[in-house]
């Protein structure tokens, strides 16, 4: 294991998210860290003075750590490999894979493979389910590296059952409601009483509730038919008290005006999943609307649907969508979304996100041209490739001051 020194002085170019508009970028920067936090972030030759320490040269540039809100750690194995309808891919593909986690030697093995690969694209946090085993997301809290919110997937359809509460309530309770996520997969896995009983535990925790909504059209019409009291898709989880600020929506793809309004009333945020959502021939999610209501949403990877955890991959996927749709986006939006936005999400916006100083130095170094003055063109190029091509991508992950991925 690396030893983190008390301080460390790199010299790189700095390309730093402020908002969806605007950046931060110094074509010749320095960064102080002290004790595992950033100190300073600015020119080399303002920075350079109060280091006291030589700089480390690093060809390329610093940007915050990815946030990945939306993934499914245990179909990190499978991901892209099936294609289809979503709702035949979870019965084929994906909760046969999911059942192997009832295994806690196999969900160690993935446990560990996950945080590797996350951290060689580049990832540094986010929000994932894990399957319906207790013992699975416990492992998942041991081997975690970087800030994580997760939650076991709740379903009582079938032989799919929810653990036990007390079981359920003490493994909570040891990831803390800054660190837990309770997490009906989607409404059609879940009957109207466990979903009520999610909305409770919810409530009596403070913590996160994240699933999915709206993310295919026979999805939608299935809804409608097993919750006929329900108004629409949305409805089903306002009933049952599981909308609010520290909601997490996957993909809302096919939402009607009246939903819309309700997200934005109850604060909830969208994890967006270009990626998957192509795979799947699910839809583009309505980016004109979620901008007009002014709805907030950070980006995610939605593995094991999406073919990859590299977050430069689901930025790439991001852009392309919507600009063959007509849509204006930028890259700087891009990476603001796969940084800042998720971090604010998650409660750690002023941890997260940014190279801000006083944040933790969870940082990563992307090739880069040296000297450009035009940003958007170069990260567009770093985000050229394919799925797999990306996870390798970024030239080295920092967490806390530590170069942890790939190896120094």
């Amino acid at each position: 294991m690396t030893h983190t020194p008390d301080k460390a002085f790199y010299r790189a170019a700095i390309l730093d998210p402020v908002s969806p508009s605007s950046w931060r970028y110094i074509p010749d920067g320095g960064l102080l860290v002290e004790r595992g936090r950033i100190a300073s972030c600015g020119p080399v030759a303002a920075v350079g003075p109060e280091a006291e320490v030589p700089p480390q040269e690093l060809d390329g540039v610093l940007v915050p750590g990815f946030i990945d809100l939306h993934l499914h750690w245990v179909q990190h194995a499978v991901r892209g490999r099936f294609h289809g309808d979503l709702l035949s891919w979870l019965e084929r593909h994906i909760y046969p894979e999911e059942a192997r986690f009832a295994d806690p030697v196999h969900a160690r093995a993935c446990a560990r493979a996950f945080f590797a690969d996350v951290l060689r694209a580049g990832t540094v946090g986010g929000m994932a389910y894990s399957s319906i085993h207790l013992e699975a997301l416990r492992i998942a809290r041991e081997e975690a590296r970087g800030r994580w919110v997760a939650g076991n997937v709740l379903m009582d359809d079938g032989d799919r059952l929810p653990p036990h509460p007390a079981a359920l309530l003490e493994e909570a309770r040891a990831w803390g409601p800054d660190g837990y996520a309770v997490s009906p997969r989607f409404a059609l896995s879940c009957s109207a009483g466990l979903l009520e009983a999610a909305g409770r535990l919810a409530r009596e925790l403070g913590c996160f509730v994240q699933t999915h909504l709206a993310e295919s059209p026979a999805e939608v019409a299935a809804v409608a038919r097993a919750f006929p009291e329900a108004a629409d898709y949305t409805d089903v989880y306002d009933r049952a008290g599981l909308l609010g600020p520290r909601t997490v929506l996957g993909h809302c793809i096919h939402l009607s005006e009246r939903e819309w309004n309700c997200l934005l009333e109850r604060g909830c945020w969208i994890a967006h999943c270009p990626s998957s959502n192509e795979a799947l021939d699910s839809g583009r999610m309505d980016l004109e609307a979620v901008r007009r209501h002014g709805i907030p949403w950070a980006l995610g990877s939605d593995v094991g649907a999406g073919p990859s955890v590299s977050m430069l991959h689901v930025m790439q996927r991001f852009l392309a969508v919507h600009a063959a749709a007509g849509v204006s986006v930028t890259a700087r939006e891009a990476l603001y979304r796969a940084t800042l936005a998720g971090a604010r999400c998650l409660g750690a916006g002023e941890e997260l996100g940014s190279l801000r100083p006083g944040r933790a130095a969870h940082f990563v170094l992307l090739p880069w041209p040296r000297g450009t003055r035009d940003p958007g063109g170069a990260l567009r190029e770093v985000m050229a490739g394919g799925p797999a091509e990306l996870e390798s991508r970024p030239l080295g992950t920092w967490l806390w001051g530590r170069r942890l991925a790939p190896p120094a």
